[in-house]
């Protein structure tokens, strides 16, 4: 019985160290995932400083067809991470990492395709203006 115990004993700690790995790996993601949000329209200018993540988040909702694109080039003081999508509730969220001083201008354009067509037709612009500092 001894044995019995002891086994006992040593599962509850390696699982108490899974559990206590698990949490800490779900806030390391959650903590991952909470950029700031940047969320002021052109004119105004969203400040930031060099090394900082930040998103855009856009209403897009697939079910109408909406697509949003960032538009154009910009300078090179913005990384692209990428964009992701969060269903037609949350919209897309485009992420970047602020890189270097200076400012620019981010440009999307939302799309509308046609259900039967399949055409095309942007039908929205929007702009954010970054300025970065060291």
């Amino acid at each position: 019985m001894t044995c019995h115990s002891e086994r006992s004993e040593e599962s509850k700690k390696g699982n108490c160290i899974k559990n206590v790995l698990f949490l800490f790996s779900l806030l390391f993601i959650l903590g991952a995932c909470s950029h700031p949000t940047v969320d002021k329209e052109a004119p105004a200018v969203n400040e930031l400083n060099a090394g900082d993540k930040f998103r855009i988040i856009l209403p897009e909702n697939h079910d109408e067809g909406h697509l949003w694109k960032l538009a154009g080039k910009h300078e090179k003081i913005v990384d692209n991470m990428g964009a992701v999508w969060h269903g037609n509730d949350k919209g897309i969220y485009f992420r970047f990492i602020a890189a270097q001083s200076g400012t620019d201008t981010l440009h999307f354009t939302l799309f509308k395709t046609d259900a039967v067509t399949k055409e095309r037709d942007s039908i929205k612009t929007a702009a954010y203006i970054i300025k970065i500092t060291e």
